[in-house]
This record gives C-alpha cells, structure tokens and sequence, in this order.
C-alpha cells in the first residue's frame, strides 16, 4: 500500500482520492492549530484543552484530566510537568486521600487559559466569518456528521 508524500496516511486510491486528500490536508492544519502558542510563553491548545476541566476553579487528578482530553496518562503527566514548572498549575495531596494527587490552577494559569481560549475563539469567528451564510450551514452539517463517523472508525 503506498503512501501518501509527506504523510504516515496510505495514499488514496479511486475515487475517494481528493476526499481522503482533503481530509490529510485538514487533519495536518488542526495538529499544527493544536499545538500552536499564540506568542512565546502562552498556552498552546493541546494545553488549553488538557486544563480545561479547571477552569471552574475546581481541583482535578492527573488522571481525570487525561480523559477528559482524551489524551495517554503519560502524556498528561509530561505536560503537566512543564505547566507546573512554568507557573500555570500545583499539584498537592488530596486531604481525603494522601495517595491521591490533585492538580489546581494558578492564577497566572487561569489567565493564560481564559486568554488561550478567548483567541481560539476569535480565530474560529475569524473562519466562520470567511463563509458565506451557505457555506457555514453546510461546514457546520458536514462537521457534525464526520465526527459521528469518525466514531465509528
């Protein structure tokens, strides 16, 4: 099976070609967003993804915020590393359960984050904007049925 230049996707073949080519092309552009930083010292989105379940001010495990960015515990771990020691995030004891570890953010985290998502969202306004009222109905449908497949994968 060959594969495509510059990629780790099979090539495709027949005629779902430029579908499967369109979809490398989109699927590059969103890693390249997600691990983007808007300017030297801020949060990327595969970090603001990873402490968004701390944003209500709440304390969660490493473990809990893996899942909930649907990333490897190991992975977490790492970047958690990283944020702590830029300053966005502690980690301390639970007072419930000495073994358990709970990760809560600064303050300086917290604003990095708010910032992070307010620019994420001014960039998706920014797209959305770019299409005309048809296109964006006919993006918006067509997103929400290739995640539903996706799953199916």
């Amino acid at each position: 099976m060959a594969v495509a230049p510059g990629s780790s996707i099979p090539a495709a073949v027949g005629e779902h070609e430029e579908f499967l080519e369109a979809w490398r092309h989109f699927s590059r552009a969103t890693q390249r967003a997600k691990g983007r930083r808007c300017d030297a010292g801020e949060l990327s989105l595969t970090q603001a993804m990873l402490l968004s379940g701390l944003l209500d001010g709440g304390a969660m495990t490493v473990g809990a915020l893996a899942d909930r960015a649907e990333v490897a515990k190991p992975t977490a771990t790492r970047m958690l590393d990283g944020l702590e020691r830029a300053g966005y995030v502690e980690r301390r004891q639970s007072g419930e359960d000495r073994r358990v570890v709970l990760v809560t953010l600064t303050d300086r985290g917290d604003r990095a984050l708010q910032t992070r998502w307010a620019s994420f969202r001014e960039g998706l306004e920014r797209a959305s904007a770019a299409l005309t009222p048809r296109e964006r109905d006919e993006a918006t449908a067509l997103l929400k049925r290739l995640a539903d497949l996706l799953d199916e994968v």
